[in-house]
């Protein structure tokens, strides 16, 4: 097992920051969604879970975006639908960054925009930048579910096309990412 990519498959790191990203994405996401549903005393706890969970996708697709810079990722695999395919997919890879990178920040402006500190991991907090302003909070709030609703359509979107070149064009775009080479 190599940490590095190679021309055929993904390394140690790009899949690990990959699928630890996706567990962060849907805890974040489900903490989100089913928060209200374990009542007022666990409040606090989900919040902060889902905070964590938020922070942890913000430092890893920085961990990411530099990696994939130093070790770019393997060559496309061919597709009958190609150019357009491979077009559709690097759009759809950059779109995903994008919404990695914007929903934690819309989450962030939604918790400064309260008035609230932000706690990272218990260990240092940093205090809003600004004034309480509860429109502006429920604006990033609302921004901030429909991104993250985009993010995880996405991404489902992104796992069936994976499924579609394993079972469909029966190539080793899925089996790259689940085991390298």
């Amino acid at each position: 097992m190599t940490i590095r990519n190679t021309e055929n498959g993904y390394g140690a790191l790009a899949r690990g920051l990959h699928w630890a990203s996706a567990l962060a994405v849907g805890a974040a996401f489900a903490l989100g969604q089913l928060g209200e549903e374990f009542g007022k005393s666990n409040e606090a706890a989900l919040v902060f879970a889902h905070i964590q969970a938020g922070l942890a996708v913000l430092a890893m697709l920085a961990i990411r975006l530099v990696w994939r810079h130093l070790d770019p990722p393997p060559r496309t695999l061919a597709t009958p639908f190609d150019p357009w395919a491979a077009h559709a997919a690097k759009l759809g890879h950059w779109a995903l960054y994008a919404l990695l990178l914007a929903v934690p920040l819309a989450g962030l402006v939604t918790l400064f925009a309260r008035g609230q500190p932000l706690d990272i991991a218990g260990l240092i907090e940093f205090a809003s930048p600004w004034t309480r302003d509860r429109a502006l909070a429920r604006s990033a709030k609302e921004v901030h579910e429909f991104l993250s609703t985009a993010l995880v359509a996405l991404a489902a979107l992104h796992a069936l096309a994976a499924l579609a070149h394993h079972y469909t064009f029966k190539d080793a775009t899925l089996r790259r990412m689940l085991r390298g080479t």
